[in-house]
């Protein structure tokens, strides 16, 4: 009678167990390296984050491309990406916010950079770069807070134009 009792323990512990512990469960990607050495010409990527930038709704606000170091430069305007209750949390996901100071977050925004440099006539180097803010409603006034990224946009949107320049289409309903 003690062995069957010993067992039927034995059996509850290892069931208890085996059911919190996911051995199958995939690990996160690690992030591409920024910048990232894309196959395909300055203008093939260019035309590529246009296309991207157009389908998540991201405005274009300034385009400067140097003809002498064939150097491109894509800046969006400020997209404001989270209003409302659960914006503490998207910062947190997307940018270090200061713990030192409580506040009352109502907006976020960001501001990409995206440059494209000829790495060879085949090739290009592409980096992303995010600028992140947040709207602070404190008792003395309103204003938007510069954050630290994090790099997790510039890490989506780098996979999206890697895998654009590759034929495929990153289907992400993130802006």
């Amino acid at each position: 009678m003690r062995v069957f009792a010993v067992a039927a323990m034995t059996g509850i512990a290892f069931f208890s167990a085996t059911g919190q512990i996911q051995l199958d469960r995939p690990k996160a990607p690690k992030p591409l390296p920024n910048p990232s050495i894309l196959g395909a010409g300055r203008d093939d990527v260019k035309a590529v984050v246009k296309q991207m930038l157009e389908t998540r709704e991201i405005p274009l606000d300034k385009e400067d491309c140097n003809s002498k170091s064939g150097d491109c430069t894509l800046v969006s305007k400020p997209v404001i990406f989270i209003k409302g209750i659960t914006t503490r949390s998207q910062l947190e996901h997307y940018c270090n916010a200061p713990a030192a100071q409580v506040r009352n977050w109502s907006r976020g925004r960001y501001v990409l950079r995206i440059e494209i440099s000829p790495a060879s006539p085949k090739t290009s180097q592409v980096g992303v770069y995010a600028k992140f803010e947040g709207f602070s409603d404190t008792g003395a006034g309103s204003e938007w807070v510069s954050l630290t990224s994090k790099g997790v946009l510039e890490d989506t949107i780098m996979r999206c134009i890697e895998e654009r320049v590759r034929g495929g289409d990153c289907k992400s309903d993130e802006k």
